[in-house]
């Protein structure tokens, strides 16, 4: 038994912070206690680790990202800090001049227009001014669009038919599948290479859309293999919960077919729901709205899937058995991804589906009363707020930015939300993240965008704890530091729970342990 004492216990059940101290047995918590009564059960046969004063939190639950999209990014140019057109093609200039390319390409990835004096999104000419021989290509920051050059175009076969070197949504996958797939072994490495990375910041569980970036594989077979060969070398420290991105009746069928399900595991590999992309994002201008983008009368945005093929896949998977998560920014997307849901549960009804929508970000009061009925949870990423709330009203109006983003309202209705971070689209940081949920609003911003829509801090903690836990499946043994819960936890350096909000954004973590096994010393 390993005693850990002397800290301060965030059990997350809603009750004071007047434990101490507590004891862990077989990767589980066996008591919560004082100092003197859980160092009474020291048999000497343990660890014996002294918090000294430390907060001591559950491991927190990232409940969307891409964990292989962000290890494999990691070898890109970081176009984010780019704060004008010319300052990111002379980042990809430089870049270029020190021979930095990815499998033949030069790749950058996280620019924003939308913060640059002039936003206006680059073209096939701009990044031919990089090169007309090397084939260069970014992607947006929220990866709903990629530019290419004339090289890049051409080594794609898409040179007339995207004149202006615009990917948008699905179009992007050609690019992807014209590089050389990685390898098992690759795919391994780099999953390896992203863990310790989260577990630095008290990460113990990941929720992530991975199977995507073969894309010459039927349904990710390699990925599935990877992940499980890890778990079964023991090289797996954090818990993974696979969102399935199966975009089409023949791959779900196929993987279906494999005998792969909801809650099928390994241990710390568990496969998880069937993960769609409904629409686009805002700032690209491809979510789709039921109302034409404001100053851009002929743009409704994209949506993915026909009303038919989406309801085809949602069906096919429910009726299977399957959870199911789908990517919905805009308003005209949820009410296709209500309708699917409802016309499947018609069909053949559920309990304890708890199916979801990925973002859930423009919506309508409606369409949160639909959800409450349906029984479907959100998955938000509270810092989308650092950038959407400069641009929301500019995109779909007043009044409907005013109904969006209302988590407060979706807790009070009963709708169950967990949160996440979408990385790389943004770092999966939590703590950061939290505090965008509590204040609404970048550090340093002297007002919240309607800061009565934001949350505790309870329940921003909840949301990257017991509510993670829950979309899979888990929270009646994770994301609370209780007696018969899983052992995973991590250390903060000051109590935040005692401090203003803004201690989230300078707050870190010294100790993460996932079933009991220290995996993170900082």
């Amino acid at each position: 038994m390993d005693i850990y004492y002397n800290g301060k216990i965030y059990k997350n059940d809603g009750s004071p912070l007047a434990d101490t101290a507590l004891a862990v047995l077989d990767g589980r918590i066996a008591a919560v206690g004082t100092d003197d009564e859980i160092l009474a059960l020291d048999c000497g046969h343990g660890e014996r680790v002294d918090l000294d004063g430390k907060l001591v939190m559950p491991g927190f639950v990232d409940s969307h990202m891409h964990l292989l999209e962000y290890a494999f990014e990691k070898s890109f140019i970081d176009l984010s800090g780019a704060r004008s057109l010319e300052e990111m093609l002379s980042m990809l200039k430089a870049s270029l001049a020190g021979a930095s390319s990815s499998r033949g390409f030069l790749l950058g990835t996280g620019f924003n227009q939308n913060y640059w004096k002039d936003p206006v999104m680059p073209s096939r000419t701009d990044l031919d001014s990089v090169s007309q021989d090397v084939p260069v290509a970014a992607h947006r920051t929220c990866h709903h669009v990629t530019v290419c050059n004339t090289p890049a175009l051409r080594f794609c076969g898409l040179e007339e038919s995207h004149p202006d070197g615009i990917l948008r949504e699905d179009d992007q996958y050609i690019l992807e599948a014209s590089l050389p797939p990685l390898t098992s072994r690759e795919v391994k490495d780099l999953i390896a290479g992203a863990l310790p990375c989260a577990l630095s910041k008290g990460i113990t569980e990941i929720h992530t859309d991975d199977l995507t970036l073969i894309q010459s594989e039927l349904y990710g077979e390699t990925i599935i293999n990877a992940y499980t060969e890890l778990d079964r070398e023991g090289r797996l420290p954090v818990r993974i919960y696979e969102q399935c991105n199966l975009p089409s009746a023949e791959r779900l069928k196929a993987f279906l077919g494999a005998g792969f399900m909801t809650g099928m595991s390994t241990g710390n590999f568990t496969i998880g729901p069937l993960k769609l992309l409904g629409d686009g994002a805002l700032g690209a201008g491809t979510a789709a709205l039921t109302e034409p983008y404001a100053g851009d009368p002929g743009n409704r945005g994209i949506l993915n899937f026909s009303d038919e093929e989406l309801s085809e896949l949602v069906s096919l998977a429910n009726r299977a058995g399957m959870q199911i998560a789908i990517h919905g920014i805009g308003d005209r997307c949820i009410d296709q991804i209500l309708d699917a849901y409802e016309k499947a549960l018609r069909e053949f009804p559920r309990n304890e589906h708890r199916h979801g929508i990925v973002h859930c970000q423009i919506t309508r009061p409606e369409q949160l009363e639909r959800m409450k009925a349906l029984g479907v949870m959100a998955y938000i990423q509270p810092v989308f707020l650092k950038a959407d709330r400069h641009i929301a009203e500019a995109r779909v109006g007043k009044e409907l930015a005013s109904t969006s983003y209302d988590w407060q309202k979706m807790l009070d209705m009963g709708i169950r939300l967990s949160g996440g971070s979408d990385c790389p689209v943004e770092p999966f940081d939590v703590m950061p993240n939290m505090y965008y949920a509590i204040k609404r609003k970048a550090p340093g911003e002297a007002d919240g965008w309607f800061p009565e829509k934001g949350l505790s801090f309870d329940e921003a903690v909840r949301l990257f704890t017991s509510d993670g836990a829950y979309a899979s499946f888990s929270g009646n043994r994770r994301g609370r530091l209780l007696p018969g819960f899983d052992a995973d936890f991590c250390v903060i350096d000051r109590d935040i729970t005692s401090l203003p909000p803004e201690a989230l954004n300078e707050a870190k973590v010294l100790m993460t342990a996932v079933g009991g096994s220290v995996v993170y010393t900082g």
